[in-house]
């Protein structure tokens, strides 16, 4: 596998796991604040006090597990990884 598909995979990848990361963080603070998700938009991309306590409380709430912004920093690494990628790849000079 070269280089080239390599980083097109990886990109690929980061995509899908941004769009779950962005359905799992809607569908679980949506069962609780309803409409008003956007209260919890910190809880998106960090960890703060109050998002980890109240994951804690929602997690006895909700049908869907916590959501955990490590999903978020991962797809952002697995993006970032496929764009090192398609950088260092060799490019075509015909």
């Amino acid at each position: 596998m070269n280089l080239e598909r390599i980083g097109k995979v990886l990109l690929a990848l980061g995509f899908l796991a941004f769009v779950g990361a962005a359905a799992w963080w809607y569908l679980f603070f949506e069962q609780v604040f309803g409409k008003d998700v956007k209260i919890a938009r910190d809880c998106f991309y960090q960890t703060s006090d109050a998002c980890a306590a109240g994951g804690k409380i929602l997690e006895y709430m909700a049908d869907i597990p916590p959501y955990d912004p490590i999903a978020l920093w991962t797809a952002c690494g697995l993006a970032a990884l496929g764009v090192l990628a398609l950088a260092a790849a060799p490019t075509d000079k015909d």
